[in-house]
């Protein structure tokens, strides 16, 4: 992350069923947001829906530049489908989960 980066956070399906005291703390990534001056902002994809193809074209401009990049995790297998189901709901996969058929 650059210093005096910008972070939106967006989602929290893992946490859904969780017991809050098993959570991480915060001030694990306390010294990172300082040091690096990060500014960190809730995002809530409906506020935005007016401008959703303004946005769908500007990410795919990003990716295609590699100024945007992303992680996914791909399960391959219908038959697998489940697994990668409760794997997204326990937080285990990373980026977006994707199920290959």
């Amino acid at each position: 992350m650059c210093t005096d980066g910008r972070v939106a956070v967006c989602g929290s399906i893992s946490s859904y069923n969780c017991d809050v005291r098993q959570l991480p703390k915060a001030t694990m990534i306390q010294p990172w947001i300082v040091f690096h001056q990060l500014e960190i902002k809730g995002f809530v994809s409906n506020n935005w829906s007016r401008r959703w193809m303004e946005g769908i074209k500007e990410n795919l401009k990003w990716v295609q530049e590699g100024r945007l990049r992303y992680k996914e995790t791909i399960t391959d297998g219908f038959e697998n489908m489940p697994k990668a189901f409760i794997g997204l709901l326990k937080g285990e996969n990373i980026g977006k989960a994707i199920v290959k058929v």
